[in-house]
């Protein structure tokens, strides 16, 4: 007979996965959309007056005031309009930095965001809650803010939950995974249960350039892949099983470091690529190809429309390959500009 332990392994194995993650109960909408690589990244700046040792932020941003939507920097709002519609996305996650320290540019972009695409595009922000009151709250909601998640740091943080709740969102506490931290979770997930809360999102605590010193001077260990912290995943599922043995009706959600690199990236980059699938190009799954000429042979195709001059290069479909004897094949992220990847002879 199989114990309790092993019985809630089973039900979070069918309920995820190693690079999806592992959860109980339902998901907020804002992760069902992530899910489907149809979640666009708004980083709406990079000041923080909280400074949190784990802080994964690069230092490029950290700090300084700058907008970027799906990790490419912003010059104005037609920028963001424009990655959000040749990626598909149904929603924006809305992040920092600390979103509120620019309260009123988050709240001018969700208008615009909603007026664009439409009341159905869903919105929801991160926020350690530190400067979210009754006021800031109200005009979140007016613009037009369908969720808000809660990066629980202090009692000030518990006292914006609760007032969160007195609102038409959803509300959803998300907190990274120190190891060994289980009772400070239990804490966290008794409290937001006890007031209301629905969805906890618990997050594989991430290793990045800026945190890396500070981890390591803490003893914490790096996983060998370099993305994580060792033991975040441990501490996670740990909680998991005691949500579960506890009766506790909350969801729980727990989101792997590799989750963004393997799933969400490459889910909104392949519908990237379709929407701006330029004529010569073949889409194979996140990537985009072309053949790059390097001779002249390719005076007659241009002429009938089947190669594109760009400079001094001429670009056609992969599969005339064959005509040309210089010739390199091209692959790329289906970036504006496009990034080269690979650049392979024909001869190769």
């Amino acid at each position: 007979m199989y114990s309790l332990s092993v019985r809630v392994d089973e039900l979070m194995r069918l309920r995820g996965n190693d690079v999806l993650g592992y959860w109980l109960g339902d998901l907020p909408q804002g992760c069902k959309l992530c899910f489907s690589g149809l979640k666009s990244v708004l980083f709406v700046t990079g000041l923080c007056s909280v400074k949190c040792f784990y802080c994964p932020i690069s230092p490029t941003r950290r700090l300084k005031d700058l907008i970027f939507i799906n990790d490419v920097e912003v010059r104005g709002v037609k920028d963001i309009l424009t990655e959000v519609a040749v990626s598909l996305s149904k929603g924006v996650g809305i992040t920092g930095g600390e979103p509120l320290e620019v309260v009123d540019r988050v709240v001018e972009l969700v208008k615009v965001l909603k007026n664009v695409f439409g009341d159905e595009f869903h919105t929801h922000l991160y926020t350690n809650g530190v400067k979210l009151d009754e006021v800031v709250m109200e005009r979140l909601v007016n613009a037009g803010l369908d969720e808000i998640r809660i990066h629980v740091i202090s009692d000030k943080s518990f006292n914006a939950l609760k007032k969160c709740l007195d609102y038409s969102v959803d509300v959803v506490v998300e907190n990274p995974v120190i190891p060994n931290d289980v009772e400070g979770l239990k804490k966290i997930i008794e409290y937001a249960y006890g007031v209301g809360v629905k969805y906890v999102n618990l997050n594989e605590l991430e290793v990045s350039e800026l945190n890396f010193d500070e981890l390591v001077l803490r003893g914490f260990k790096i996983s060998e892949d370099g993305r994580s912290v060792v033991g975040s995943k441990e501490t996670a599922l740990e909680v998991l099983r005691w949500v579960t043995d506890s009766g506790i009706g909350i969801s729980v959600h727990f989101c792997p470091a590799v989750y963004k690199d393997m799933h969400q990236y490459p889910m909104r980059l392949s519908k990237r690529a379709i929407t701006t699938k330029r004529v010569f190009e073949v889409i194979n799954n996140s990537i985009v190809k072309w053949l790059e000429v390097l001779d002249d042979e390719t005076t007659n195709l241009y002429l009938q429309d089947l190669a594109i001059k760009l400079e001094d290069k001429y670009l056609t479909h992969v599969k005339l390959g064959r005509r040309f004897s210089k010739a390199r094949v091209m692959e790329a992220l289906p970036l504006t500009p496009r990034k080269v990847l690979n650049e392979t002879p024909l001869s190769e």
